[in-house]
Order: structure tokens, then C-alpha cells, then sequence
């Protein structure tokens, strides 16, 4: 039993220190991933946008990986905006992604919501 509960709290410590390690926004944006899959997309657009506001302070001294999650909340607003059918708020959040990270997946969004405009 005492093997039992050293392993127990072991384990609970050690992914008390994971989950401290990793920062703010990236808990957010998993949040957030997790209300979208959960088709809430109310409480998903909230967390987006928290991980957009959190990185906003940093925005002169950011680094490459705080860069793409600004960039991926950006595009998660993007298809949430766009699950709701709010398109000009989806369209503007897609050009947002894709002018932080011009990578093929933001710029697929970016043109299919611009073709939906037309």
C-alpha cells in the first residue's frame, strides 16, 4: 500500500510540474480546442481570444513558438467565426493568421472564406 501511494503522488506531482511548465496561453488555447471539439464555440471563441490578448502584451519581444500560437488562435477564431456564420469576423481573423504565418493551411482558409464572400 505504501508503494501505492508513493507512485500515486509521484505521478500527481510530476504532472502538477507539467502542467506549470506550460505557459498560459498555450493552456488557454487548449481550452479552447477542447470547447470547439465539443461544439461550444461560444466559450471557444473566448479562449482564442484570451490567448490573442495574452500574447498581444508580449507582441514586440516574441519568440518563434508564441508567434504560431498567435497565429493558430488566430485561425481557430477564424473557423469558429465561421461555425457561427459571422464570415467578415472569420475572413479578417483568417488574413490575421496567414500575415503572421504564411503557411498553406492559413492561406487555404483565407481564400475559401474569401470565395464564400463573393
Amino acid at each position: 500500500m505504501n508503494y501505492l501511494n508513493k507512485n500515486s503522488i509521484f505521478i500527481l506531482l510530476s504532472l502538477f510540474i507539467f502542467n506549470a511548465c506550460q505557459d498560459q496561453a498555450e493552456l488557454t488555447m487548449e481550452r479552447g480546442i477542447q470547447y470547439y471539439e465539443w461544439n461550444k464555440f461560444d466559450l471557444a471563441i473566448l479562449e482564442f481570444k484570451k490567448v490573442v490578448h495574452l500574447l498581444s502584451d508580449k507582441n514586440q519581444n516574441m519568440d518563434y513558438e508564441q508567434i504560431r500560437l498567435l497565429s493558430q488562435a488566430h485561425h481557430n477564431l477564424s473557423i469558429s467565426y465561421s461555425k457561427k456564420g459571422w464570415n467578415q469576423e472569420a475572413e479578417a481573423e483568417a488574413q490575421k493568421a496567414f500575415d503572421l504565418v504564411p503557411s498553406s493551411e492559413n492561406r487555404t482558409v483565407l481564400e475559401l472564406l474569401q470565395e464564400q464572400a463573393k
